[in-house]
Parts: C-alpha cells; sequence; structure tokens
C-alpha cells in the first residue's frame, strides 16, 4: 500500500527551531517582543495599519464582531460553506447568523443572494474566501456600501490570495487570519485581526486580554511602574510568544511556498484531466490569484463518502471542506433549518473531496493519489443510490 499521505503537513525548518528557543530561553513567552515583530511584519505584508494577534481566527472574528459593536438582536449575513467557527462567532457575540447560497463554481457566498437576506437588524457581512479562492468583492463591497455595513473578512485560507491585484487581506473593513498547523502559515494554534481603525484595533487589543487598557508586556517592558485598568468585559483571547516566533520564519517563506503550491494545482489538474467524466476540480477565476491552502474537487455520479473510505483505506488522507453549517444538528434545532434551503451548497457539500496537498509533496505522491481516485471512481460500488 505505501507510506500514508496525510491532507496536510506542516513544514518548520531550522529557523523556526532557532526562533523558538531564542524565546524560550529570553525568559518572555507570553505575550511579547515576538508578538509584536510578528503583528507588525503580518500587518507590513497585508499593507494594513493594526494587526492584533490572538490564539485562534475564531477569537478573531469574535472579538472583530463585538467591536464593531455587533450584539443580541442584530444579525449578520454569511455563507453555509465553511468551517462551522465562522457562524459560531457570530453566535459568540450574541447575534444571529443568517445564511446565503454559494456559488457553484468556486463555492463562495454569491453575491446575488445577499441583498435578499438583509433586513433591518443586519450590521456586517461576513464572508470567507473559501480554500484561498477570493470572493467576488467589487459586488459585495458595493451592496455592504448602499446598506451601510461593515464587511468582515475570514481570510482562514487566503493569506496569499489577491483579488484584482490587491490582497483579500486588505479588503474587508476587519479581515481575520488563522494559523492552525493545516495553514498556509501554520503556528500550531493562533490567529490574527487587521484593520485600519484605530477605534477597532484598540478595542480588540483590549478585548483579548481581558478588557484591560493596556497588556502586561505594555505596562512592564517601559521600566515604569503601572496598573491597569479593565474598561471592558473581555476574553483570554491573546497570542503568545512561541508561535508567534514560528510565525516570524512561516511568515517569510510564505511566497516561496505559495509558488510551490501553484505548480503542484496544475500537476494536479493535468493529473486528473483523463478522469473529467467523474472528477471536476474547482478552477480559480481569471482575476484572482488562488492561495492554494485545499485543491477541493467535485465528485460527478459517484457517492463521495464510499470515494472518502476507499482512499483512506488505500493509505491516502481525504477530507471535506464542508458540510453546510445550516444541517448540522445544532443550527437545524436552534435556527430551524432544514434541506433545502440552500440548494447550490447542499449539492456542493455532498460532493466536495480534498486531496492531500501541501507545497512539498512529491509528484509521486500526487501521481498515487490520481490513481487510487481513477481506480477507485471507476468502480461500480461508487456510483451514487438513484
Amino acid at each position: 500500500m505505501g507510506q500514508f499521505i496525510p491532507l496536510a503537513r506542516p513544514f518548520m525548518d531550522e529557523e523556526e527551531e532557532q526562533e523558538v528557543i531564542d524565546t524560550l530561553r529570553s525568559g518572555l513567552i507570553a505575550t511579547g517582543p515576538k508578538t509584536e515583530r510578528f503583528e507588525r511584519e503580518f500587518a507590513a505584508y497585508l499593507g494594513r495599519k493594526h494587526a492584533i494577534g490572538t490564539n485562534s481566527c475564531t477569537a478573531a472574528l469574535h472579538l472583530g464582531l463585538l467591536a464593531l459593536g455587533v450584539g443580541p438582536g442584530d444579525e449578520v449575513v454569511t455563507t453555509p460553506m465553511s468551517f462551522v467557527a465562522t457562524a459560531n462567532s457570530i453566535i459568540y457575540a450574541g447575534a444571529r447568523p443568517v445564511f446565503v447560497d454559494v456559488e457553484p463554481d468556486t463555492i463562495n457566498i454569491d453575491p446575488a443572494h445577499i441583498e435578499e437576506a438583509i433586513t433591518e437588524r443586519t450590521r456586517a457581512i461576513m464572508i470567507v474566501h473559501l480554500y484561498g479562492h477570493p470572493c467576488e468583492m467589487d459586488e459585495i463591497s458595493d451592496i455592504a456600501r448602499r446598506h451601510g455595513l461593515k464587511v468582515i473578512g475570514d481570510c482562514a485560507h487566503a493569506i496569499e490570495a489577491e483579488y484584482r491585484g490587491k490582497k483579500t487581506g486588505a479588503l474587508g473593513y476587519i479581515d481575520c487570519f488563522s494559523f492552525y498547523a493545516t495553514k498556509n502559515l501554520a503556528t500550531g494554534n493562533g490567529g490574527m485581526l487587521v484593520t485600519d481603525d484605530d477605534n477597532v484595533a484598540g478595542m480588540v487589543q483590549s478585548l483579548r486580554d481581558h478588557g484591560m487598557s493596556s497588556g502586561a508586556w505594555a505596562r512592564y517592558h517601559t521600566g515604569e511602574f503601572q496598573h491597569y485598568q479593565m474598561t471592558a468585559l473581555g476574553y483570554k483571547s491573546i497570542m503568545w510568544d512561541v508561535p508567534a516566533a514560528l510565525g516570524l520564519h512561516q511568515l517569510r517563506r510564505l511566497e516561496q511556498r505559495h509558488r510551490k503550491r501553484v505548480e503542484l494545482a496544475a500537476l494536479y489538474d493535468a493529473l486528473l484531466e483523463p478522469l473529467n467524466a467523474h472528477v471536476q476540480p474547482l478552477r480559480p477565476r481569471k482575476h484572482v490569484r488562488h492561495a492554494w491552502h485545499i485543491y477541493a474537487v467535485l465528485l460527478k455520479d459517484v457517492n463521495r463518502d464510499r470515494v472518502a473510505s476507499g482512499m483512506q483505506a488505500r493509505g491516502i488522507g481525504v477530507g471535506v471542506h464542508y458540510r453546510p453549517i445550516h444541517l448540522e444538528p445544532f443550527y437545524r434545532k436552534r435556527y430551524g433549518y432544514s434541506p433545502g434551503e440552500f440548494p447550490v451548497a447542499e449539492d456542493a457539500g455532498a460532493r466536495l473531496l480534498s486531496l492531500p496537498f501541501w507545497p512539498e509533496m512529491k509528484e509521486e505522491e500526487a501521481l498515487r493519489v490520481v490513481a487510487a481516485l481513477g481506480e477507485i471512481v471507476r468502480g461500480g460500488h461508487t456510483w451514487r443510490n438513484r
């Protein structure tokens, strides 16, 4: 069967090791100078005024909503095709997520359906640049302007992505990022919120650390004793210097590794061509730069879960990104969602399969993945029940 091929594999080198050792030996392992450096360099990469490190993208989304004043009784329009954390963050803020359907070729939120979901209670539009493919920001930004709404970008998959030549992380009023172990920039766990709004940045900096007026590092490294003041009910959502140490070097090799992602995506495209009767890759639109966090395909006339099981049995890790959030038991029970409400999302959620994908993946591994996939989808046992 050969060695197991995982769905994703993080890459750490000697630079990360040495930076972490330096952090540990410095005695400064909480939020400190490494976090500040990472925040500055991350903001510069995106061309944003502020970058605030958090312990997850979920926390960044949650705190961003609070900083915009979103709370009980409010609504936020979003997509049903994402990890549940996107919609959950809206509920954490006390608001209600309002889902709209997605585009069939990108699986991103469909701008054509956003306006019909907006009510007098709507406060924001939370978009997801799924798999690293940017959303159609011209239409979305225009809708937001006309209705006086803020756009919050869930950029967990899309650090390197660009829309019409501009980084997706510089397109929302607030944009949020994930540094989870499988992400293009990986620190194990961690997140970042970026914005150009001074007030939003100040509020998030306070909310991420118990609502204090200034954190411990800001108080102590000046050399003068200072008391803290709790000015709001905050949370324990801060980034700390060990993951920030990893992030510094992950950020510096991000573009180099992105080039390898592009090459691997092109290889998959070519290898999958003979399987086009059964497998449909998701192609990027011409005016975007795809971050290629995930290589997802839509299966045709075959049972996705049987294909996934067959791949796993052959020692190949696969994923499903994602099943529609509105059909999760919690959302059906709490909000009364039922099948049929968002047909494009539901169709995609039943047919999507994510293939192994990381920059250092070898050509022979990709060949083995596609060979196994071809063997399975051409087999009669995987056909859908009609």
